[in-house]
């Protein structure tokens, strides 16, 4: 039986990664995302996209049959609960809840990033927590009895800057840390249910190509997306493995964690950065 995946945050980024990945392997898969542009933009893509690893040819996915597209504001439970209606609604079961929705810049202020935490409004602060971590909440409440019929899983999707930081990122910190906090947490509550809950935390990836209005855009006007800034060798060497990290790192682990079929890896955070985390850098 085909599996069902439902990815929050799917219409850039990762999570556009993510969408591609498992929708061309065959899944199922809802896609979900608040910024509706990019999320029709990226039905538009996948619509037209050549298979790259394309499934046997008596399962090749289709956009009708096999994706959802739906918008969805995920620190909202009305409208969280609306998406899990529709999305069960057309593939009746789930298997998988991918959380990886959430505000992508680091920085308190996005228009200054060197503006300390105590010179903004709270509301720069709790909007991370109502987003990143709140709306993981609440997406898994709605996921959690689907998922023990299915003995399916939870992935969030944190960030090596639950373990580390730069000045003023407090917001996008805390709701990373919380997020590991609340996996160990829902990995206890529903393991004996044979629900497995794990966080993945990315390190450097490099997304730049990943901006679903920009690909779109650009195939229109017949041109290559354009990547802002070539990375250094600098920026290579900082990790362990000698490179940014892809999105493909990411899907790959993914990927491995929604197919364990031991279903014997609970209430963990695996580390997908290269290395970086693990390098001593010394200032010269």
């Amino acid at each position: 039986m085909t599996k069902h995946i439902l990815i929050t945050g799917a219409a850039n980024g990762i999570g556009r990664y993510l969408a591609t990945h498992f929708f061309k392997k065959g899944y199922n898969v809802t896609l979900a995302d608040s910024d509706t542009g990019s999320l029709n933009a990226l039905k538009s893509i996948l619509s037209s996209d050549p298979f790259t690893f394309p499934p046997p040819a008596s399962l090749q996915p289709t956009i009708t049959t096999n994706a959802l597209f739906h918008p969805c504001d995920i620190s909202s439970g009305s409208s969280v609960k609306s998406l899990f209606e529709a999305s069960l609604s057309k593939f009746h079961t789930l298997d998988a809840l991918i959380n990886n929705a959430g505000i992508a810049s680091p920085f308190l202020s996005s228009t200054d990033p060197s503006k300390p935490f105590d010179a903004l409004p709270i509301s720069a602060f709790t909007k991370y927590i109502n987003t990143n971590l709140t709306g993981a909440y609440i997406c898994s409440h709605f996921a959690a009895p689907h998922l023990r019929k299915s003995k399916g899983c939870i992935i969030n999707i944190s960030s090596t800057r639950a373990l580390m930081s730069e000045a003023n990122s407090e917001g996008y910190a805390a709701s990373k840390a919380g997020m590991l906090g609340l996996t160990h947490a829902m990995a206890a509550s529903l393991g004996a249910d044979g629900v497995r809950v794990n966080a993945v935390s990315p390190g450097w990836i490099d997304v730049r190509e990943l901006d679903t209005r920009e690909v779109v855009k650009a195939g229109e006007e017949g041109r290559s997306v354009e990547v802002p800034g070539a990375l250094s060798e600098e920026d290579h060497k900082q990790h362990l493995v000698g490179r940014v990290g892809r999105a493909s790192d990411v899907a790959r682990f993914v990927e491995f964690l929604v197919e364990d079929e031991d279903g014997f890896v609970t209430g963990q955070n695996f580390v997908v950065d290269g290395g970086m985390t693990k390098k001593m850098i010394y200032v010269e």
